[in-house]
């Protein structure tokens, strides 16, 4: 007979800690904030240098927000 798979398997490793949840909000947080940062960056109002300095500062905003669940938070165990 096949063995039987479940689409859900439980976790062997527990409930999510607090520590990962805030990771998580803090990382869609930056994420989302750095491309509304970006967005900004684009405004014909301001000065060139405002403007590079605007969009260079979310973009790493967002790198920042991608690099935390998928480095940081493996790294130290969470």
């Amino acid at each position: 007979m096949a063995k039987h798979e479940t689409l859900f398997e439980e976790s062997s490793q527990g409930a999510v800690g607090a520590v990962t949840a805030i990771g998580f909000i803090l990382s869609v947080v930056l994420v989302v904030g750095g491309m509304v940062l970006m967005s900004y960056g684009f405004n014909i109002e301001l000065e060139s240098v405002v403007e590079q300095w605007t969009f260079f500062g979310g973009l790493a905003a967002t790198i920042i927000g991608f690099m935390l669940p998928f480095t940081l938070l493996p790294a130290i165990g969470k």
